[in-house]
């Protein structure tokens, strides 16, 4: 077995068993590089398609520069979305379900038309998207205590694992994207603020990084594609017991309680 299989296996087992394991670069001699990394999720990816799982679409980390600099990183990050990660805003989700959980408050685009290549712009995006919606990413690492390289972040799909749509899709033209504002509250008292213009400084060019991103790979993103595009709000880890609700300016609220 290779690095590439046994470094995917191992952080196969660590999700099912729910048990984190040391940085996916000390698996490997002279650590991951960021070409194996990316073959590392390419081969999970493909096992879950195999298993019957479909790709919903996307997730961009790291989009908050000021974040993302402070922590050393070098870009932003994806991972892929699959159908069983989507869940409706309301209800609750099983702690016991996940590892060490954590919420970001963020805008999801939702494509109607294929776009893909380096150099796109906010406009290009834009006349390519159907609708944004307020939704919540529950990112979750498999990797002890969210340490690692940066390759490793990617090996291990980006940190994906839930995301919460509020079910209200709102026409991108009908939505100020820079300005729109969400306040994150936690069994009703807000702890958090922030404003569109977080990430990346448009949501838009968070999905245009992730085109050139997967450009670079040969691939491109597709109609009906959801594309979570970066938390406005500071990455939180989830209280057990707690209930979120993230309230939107002007794309209404996205609420779940963590049982």
């Amino acid at each position: 077995m290779d690095d590439i299989q046994r470094v995917g296996q191992v952080l196969r087992d660590a999700e099912k068993a729910r048990q984190p394991i040391g940085p996916a670069s000390d698996l490997v001699e002279g650590g991951l590089s960021l070409d194996a990394a990316h073959a590392i999720c390419e081969l999970n990816v493909a096992r879950r398609l195999e298993a019957g799982e479909r790709i919903a679409g996307y997730k961009v980390g790291f989009t908050n520069i000021a974040v993302r600099d402070k922590m050393g990183l070098p870009d932003s990050t994806y991972g892929y979305l699959f159908e069983e990660m989507v869940l409706p805003s309301g209800g609750s989700l099983a702690m016991d379900e996940l590892i060490a959980p954590k919420i970001e408050s963020e805008i999801c685009f939702r494509l109607k038309d294929d776009i893909s290549g380096s150099g796109l712009t906010i406009d290009d995006v834009i006349a390519a998207t159907d609708a944004v919606s307020a939704s919540f990413e529950v990112c979750d690492a498999r990797i002890l205590d969210w340490k690692c390289p940066y390759p490793d972040f990617f090996a291990d799909n980006g940190f994906s694992a839930r995301i919460v749509l509020s079910g209200r899709w709102v026409p991108v033209a009908d939505v100020d994207l820079l300005g729109e504002s969400v306040a994150l509250s936690q069994d009703g008292t807000v702890f958090a603020e922030g404003k569109g213009a977080m990430a990346l400084g448009h949501p838009a060019n968070a999905v245009a990084w992730l085109a050139g991103k997967l450009a670079e790979r040969d691939r491109g993103l597709k109609a009906g594609d959801l594309v979570m595009t970066g938390t406005l709000t500071p990455i939180t880890p989830i209280a057990a017991g707690s209930s979120y609700v993230g309230a939107f300016s002007t794309l209404g609220s996205v609420t779940k309680t963590f049982a």
